[in-house]
């Protein structure tokens, strides 16, 4: 029997509860309560004008959010009667209130210019007061401008072919405070429990109750996109095409950036200064087939993005922080490189790319600083729909997919040492493995390492190499049967309409780069630790069901 010689493995069983002292029985009890509230407040004034070719349309309005949510939990322990679940049938009660409030108070604008119907321009304007910002920043005024023109409209001799066409033009800038409330200053709370002091006195001691440091200096995140694109139909709308060009600028963006853990907290909130996203967008959409019984439709929604950090704080050696991660698995910004920059450590290698292992564990050895491996964020994603109609008994089949990012899948370094996985195959018939390499002298390796710490030493290392993947999919998302009863109807004079349909979600995965895993499919679900992948999340499901749709 082998015994592991350090204690960094979580074990699947149960402590050992200790037993209740005399007069009580085991037991525990939680009696959780959960208030959401929120209230909004409007108002909307509108006009509108038209001066022969020309038009004016014009829009004030105004709007209060407030949200308020309260949590009351109360746990017990050790029980005086056994099998009575309720909060006085306890030893020991341990009490939870919690409440946060939040307000944003809105006044906005907006007018459209309008001539002939074939050329518009939109100007809008927007004012937040954010309650989760210190007052000096909790304000910001954004203002946008939006332009088209319908040339097919405006221009006589086209092909006769062109059936539609039309360009616009945009700018736009968004802000959000993208925090909790209370995020600008520290909080304390009073322990449960009564604590002697240096006279035996039982008093109430309280405590610092967070673990993120404090910015009473953030400001809301703010958001600049341009935009242009081109809108065109041809062949009588048997074909579509709709492409836009975008470039978007993020400054003052909130993050918590990690922290070390002397300082008892373990991340603060900063504001991180600009990073670029770009792209193309593009709505492409075709029936193939087009009779008095029969239709096909075909839509593709396909989209590219790029994006670069490009300043991370005042000081120009502000280039690198990191946002999330641990384990050897890290989520980075760095100055430089694109949005979500995928850290990990790697295996030694000497000059000619050869492994390196410890020549008495014979164990792998790694690099002492770590490395990108690639980018969590996909460039390519959209989805593809097929919609086959024949005599009102309608088909629908949508293909999306993800490309073009990287993941830790680290569901698989659980699997490895656990002896799960397998790539623990090798070695077991033999009792001990071999590494492929050589030591540090240079010479080969010739150690051999006993099984499980051969296959532990990845993860005691933080070396997550081996389970870099590509987290791209292509995926049967979703497959659509209906049949629309309407035309049978006609006597019925209060049913307007009625479509049967049978839905089947989540059907296929066609195509993935992971072992043992759905790409989608992970435990993390912080915007920080996209594309790190531990605990093993719970299976996907799919789900097949009916809908009934009448209208009246």
């Amino acid at each position: 029997m082998y015994t592991r010689g350090q204690d960094y493995n979580i074990p699947n069983g149960y402590a050992p509860i200790p037993a209740a002292p005399t007069g009580f029985i085991n037991g525990s009890y939680t009696q959780d309560v959960r208030r959401f509230r929120e209230r909004n407040y409007d108002f909307l004034l509108g006009a509108n004008r038209k001066i022969n070719d020309f038009g004016v349309d014009l829009t004030l309005g105004g709007n209060q959010m407030y949200r308020r949510m309260e949590y009351n939990s109360v746990s017990v322990t050790d029980f005086v009667q056994p099998g009575l679940y309720t909060i006085l049938n306890g030893r020991i009660k341990d009490p939870l209130y919690s409440k946060t409030e939040r307000k944003v108070n809105s006044l906005y604008g907006a007018v459209e210019f309008s001539y002939k119907s074939l050329l518009f321009l939109n100007v809008t304007g927007r004012n937040d007061w954010f309650s989760t910002l210190a007052p000096a920043n909790r304000s910001i005024l954004y203002p946008s401008v939006t332009g088209s023109f319908i040339f097919s409209d405006a221009i006589n001799k086209l092909p006769n072919w062109l059936s539609y066409g039309k360009l616009r033009a945009a700018y736009a800038e968004v802000g959000d405070d993208n925090v909790a409330p209370y995020s600008n200053v520290l909080y304390y709370s009073v322990n449960n429990n009564l604590f002697p002091n240096p006279s035996g006195q039982l008093i109430p001691v309280g405590g610092i109750n967070a673990s993120q440091i404090p910015n009473a200096d953030l400001r809301p995140l703010r958001v600049s996109e341009a935009e242009f694109g081109i809108e065109l139909k041809l062949f009588n709308s048997k074909i579509g095409l709709d492409v836009s060009y975008y470039r978007k600028i993020t400054n003052d963006q909130i993050l918590a950036a990690q922290v070390s853990d002397a300082s008892s907290f373990t991340n603060q909130l900063i504001n991180v200064g600009r990073s670029m996203n770009k792209g193309l967008e593009m709505l492409f959409t075709v029936s193939p087939v087009k009779t008095t019984s029969f239709r096909w439709d075909v839509s593709a929604n396909v989209s590219y993005n790029t994006s670069e950090v490009l300043q991370l704080g005042l000081n120009p050696a502000d280039t690198v922080i990191s946002v999330g991660g641990g384990g050897g698995r890290f989520v980075k910004q760095v100055v430089g490189k694109p949005i979500g920059a995928l850290y990990t450590f790697l295996y030694r290698r000497d000059d000619q790319g050869r492994q390196v292992f410890d020549a008495n564990s014979g164990r792998p050895l790694r690099n002492n600083f770590d490395s990108y491996v690639g980018n969590v964020l996909p460039k390519y994603f959209g989805g593809i729909t097929n919609t086959f109609n024949y005599k009102g008994l309608v088909l629908t089949t949508l293909i999306d997919f993800k490309l073009g990012a990287k993941m830790i899948a680290g569901s698989n370094m659980n699997a490895l040492r656990h002896g799960l996985h397998k790539r623990t195959l090798v070695g077991r018939a033999e009792g001990y493995v071999i590494g492929d390499g050589v030591n540090p002298d240079g010479k080969a390796n010739t150690t051999k390492s006993d099984i499980q710490p051969f296959y532990e030493t990845p993860n005691v290392l933080g070396v997550n190499e081996d389970f870099v993947f590509n987290s791209g999919f292509w995926k049967l998302r979703q497959i659509t049967l209906g049949y629309d009863f309407t035309k049978y109807m006609k006597n019925v004079k209060f049913v307007k309409g009625l479509k049967l349909s049978a839905v089947a979600n989540n059907v296929l995965i066609l195509k993935k780069w992971t072992e043992n895993m759905d790409p989608e499919n992970i435990a993390n679900i912080s915007d920080n630790e996209t594309g790190l992948d531990f605990w093993t999340a719970v299976p996907p499901t799919r789900s097949i069901g009916v809908n009934l749709n009448i209208k009246f």
